[in-house]
């Protein structure tokens, strides 16, 4: 960062820790810690290797295939259905993972311990309040020029009005009866008023003052203690 100062880094220095042994293709802890990941085979991308080309517009490459010759037509909508699935596939195969006579896990190319795999597992976990997909230029959110190639509902075949642009605005009613499936804006007497806000109470002593008072429990149940790190990572397997 230009201030030198990482939130994340103060916050959560084990995440922060193994993000930057996984960007640097080494190992965050355990006894091979700083050391660099263990490949199988040549690996990818070394001085002299060159694509195979197995197709129209497909290559293979240290294990790796490029297929860029399927296009889905816009009345196709079975197909476009198909590459969004295959697009949300997971990032981890189990059946690419294996173990071998030494209890290590093989994973394609890399070879790691348990203990590695979970750092890099960790290291695809998104950070919090950070947008997983950014849009620029005229696609960006504050661009002019957006509502000019944003097709509206009625040009994407929809029935109805236009939809209205922006953020909807809830009410605590609304907001209660969407999340919770409770109808909190009829009285539940006469089920004709309207119900409103009166107070909103904040102090711990009035609220079980009010809650002993309606014969309600007024003690909150105790909080589990936090289990102790695991030893062994016999479970993965």
């Amino acid at each position: 960062m230009a201030t030198c100062y990482d939130p994340l880094l103060d916050n959560e220095p084990e995440l922060a820790c193994t993000m930057a042994a996984s960007v640097k293709q080494r190992i965050a802890f355990g006894e091979r810690a700083g050391q660099k990941v263990r490949r199988i085979g040549s690996g990818f991308g070394y001085e002299g290797e060159r694509p195979e080309l197995t197709g129209p517009r497909c290559a293979s490459l240290g294990g790796f295939s490029l297929h860029a010759n399927t296009h889905v037509p816009a009345h196709r909508r079975d197909q476009l259905e198909r590459l969004i699935r295959y697009m949300a596939r997971g990032a981890v195969s189990l059946e690419r993972l294996a173990e071998d006579a030494n209890g290590d896990l093989v994973y394609s190319f890399i070879k790691l311990s348990p203990l590695a795999l979970l750092e890099k597992l960790a290291a695809l976990v998104p950070l919090p309040r950070v947008h997983l997909v950014r849009y620029a230029g005229w696609l960006a959110p504050h661009s002019q020029l957006r509502g000019a190639i944003i097709p509206t509902p009625r040009q994407q075949g929809g029935d109805g009005e236009e939809a209205k642009t922006g953020t909807p605005v809830w009410s605590w009613a609304g907001l209660l009866g969407r999340v919770c499936a409770l109808d909190m804006a009829t009285c539940p007497i006469c089920r004709r008023g309207v119900l409103w806000i009166i107070a909103a109470m904040t102090q711990e002593s009035v609220i079980t003052r009010l809650l002993r008072h309606l014969k309600l429990v007024s003690v909150p149940p105790p909080i589990a203690p936090a289990r102790s790190r695991p030893d062994t990572f016999d479970w993965i397997a």
